[in-house]
């Protein structure tokens, strides 16, 4: 049947249309659709006595080895009076390791870029995550962990830049 269509010349329009629709449906697919790439907002579980919270942006690039997205991460621990009203806003250099749904990001402390109270001595431990894709690639869930802490950490796609007021973290 096959045959008969293309020496008929209809086998070249259906080819054509099926073609057609590949590429629609390919150019309507959000870049994400099967990857880490692009801008995610994170937060974790309090600590400290209940009284700080780590919450940041991570922007995911495009991997030139399979599953390695190099990526760049901006934390804030933001803390309350139990904790001297600590604010702490850090750059940090990252790679994410994609292994099924299971990714491991390892962090590297570039820049702190602003510490209240000034005076107050820090020396910011790298954030490191490893998480779980959710089914529909929108969120992601598992642990935050460094030197002193293992927390719980949560990630969801967005674009919006960080600034104090964004602290909150998204409903769950």
């Amino acid at each position: 049947m096959w045959l008969e269509d293309l020496s008929a010349g209809t086998g070249m329009k259906r080819l054509a249309i099926i073609s057609g629709s590949v590429i629609a449906l390919a150019t309507a697919t959000p870049a994400f659709a099967d990857d880490l790439t692009g801008n995610w907002l994170f937060d974790t579980s309090k600590f400290a006595d209940n009284d700080c919270q780590i919450s940041g942006r991570i922007t995911f690039k495009a991997p030139s080895v399979k599953d390695t997205y190099p990526c760049e991460l901006e934390s804030e621990q933001i803390c309350g009076k139990l904790n001297f009203n600590l604010y702490i806003r850090v750059q940090q250099s990252c790679t994410a390791q994609r292994i099924g749904k299971q990714v491991a990001i390892q962090t590297k402390v570039d820049k702190i870029l602003e510490v209240r109270p000034k005076d107050y001595p820090t020396n910011y431990l790298a954030d490191n995550f490893i998480v779980q894709l959710s089914k529909n690639l929108q969120e992601m869930n598992g642990q935050h962990y460094d030197a002193q802490r293992q927390l719980s950490a949560h990630f969801w796609r967005g674009a919006k830049p960080l600034s104090k007021s964004d602290a909150t973290p998204a409903p769950r």
